[in-house]
């Protein structure tokens, strides 16, 4: 399921925060970005991660933000005076001169800029991301439920018509077998053949049609199913995969259905069950 959560604090000088966001996949995939000097927390990060949420891909965002200070001008001329008055006495040290250009002043803005968004070490800041991992983490997965509520609803909506196409199929199957028996009857008579209903043979065909055209047994496993669903829909723990396989053993009932029913009634109705199931499979990829 797909999902955001932010939390930042200020630290020191700068404001530390960390982005959680989740979208849709079949497996669990996590991944971090952020300073380098920070690449030690990842393993945390994803072991916390990984206790809350098990299916999606979630992206790790933690960044460091140094507090901008409003500038009258772009440049610190004191601030430059002064780098520039250090590497001129570093210079006379090791015997040199240097001389004050362009190419220098740019170097010497360079240095300045990377000092001032220098990052602090993870040991430092380990508490604070911890802290903020979690509470993103929980905004994360209350948006989460949200979502899995609304699916919760669509879901059953579902599940329940197909349980109403079930009673139907179930009713128009009622009398399939008496009309096939009554179609094999027919055929003999074409072919001019003469009826005895007391000929095994005769007897052992209309008992194979009757075996064919027989579906209570997938009826009963649909019903099953369907009572899963309902189950599996109120259970707490991670149920996407279990929700997966149920639907995949109704979509096998109800090709069977269409291949022994030979009323056009009886097919349409499972036709139209198949059809809300693969609604609820592109549903069940969006589960946790």
């Amino acid at each position: 399921m797909t999902g955001f959560g932010r939390a930042q604090r200020p630290f020191q000088n700068a404001t530390v925060s960390i982005e959680l966001a989740s979208v849709n996949k079949r497996n669990l995939e996590i991944l971090m970005s952020g300073p380098k000097e920070w690449q030690a927390f990842e393993i945390d990060a994803s072991r916390i991660v990984k206790s809350k949420i098990h299916r999606g891909r979630i992206r790790i965002s933690a960044s460091f933000e140094c507090q901008k200070v409003e500038k009258s001008s772009l440049f610190d001329k004191d601030q430059l005076d002064s780098d520039f008055a250090d590497l001129t006495s570093l210079l006379q040290g090791y015997g040199s001169s240097t001389e004050i250009n362009g190419e220098i002043l740019l170097e010497l803005l360079k240095l300045r800029s990377s000092k001032d968004t220098e990052v602090v070490s993870i040991t430092e800041v380990y508490k604070t991301l911890n802290h903020l991992l979690s509470e993103a983490l929980e905004k994360l997965l209350e948006m989460k439920n949200d979502e899995g509520a609304f699916l919760k609803k669509d879901m059953s909506t579902r599940v329940t018509t197909i349980a109403k196409l079930v009673r139907k199929i179930e009713s128009a199957s009622l009398h399939m077998v008496q009309e096939c028996k009554e179609k094999l009857y027919q055929r003999l008579r074409h072919a001019g053949l003469q009826i005895d209903l007391d000929d095994q043979r005769v007897l052992k065909e209309i008992v194979i049609l009757a075996e064919k055209s027989d579906i209570s047994e997938e009826i009963t496993r649909l019903n099953s199913h369907i009572t899963q669903l309902h189950t599996t829909f109120d259970q707490a723990e991670s149920v996407g995969r279990k929700i997966e396989f149920i639907l995949q053993e109704i979509g096998r009932e109800l090709n069977t259905i269409c291949s022994k029913c030979t009323g056009i009634d009886c097919i349409q109705f499972a036709l139209d069950a198949r059809t809300e199931m693969e609604k609820l499979r592109e549903q069940a990829l969006n589960v946790e």
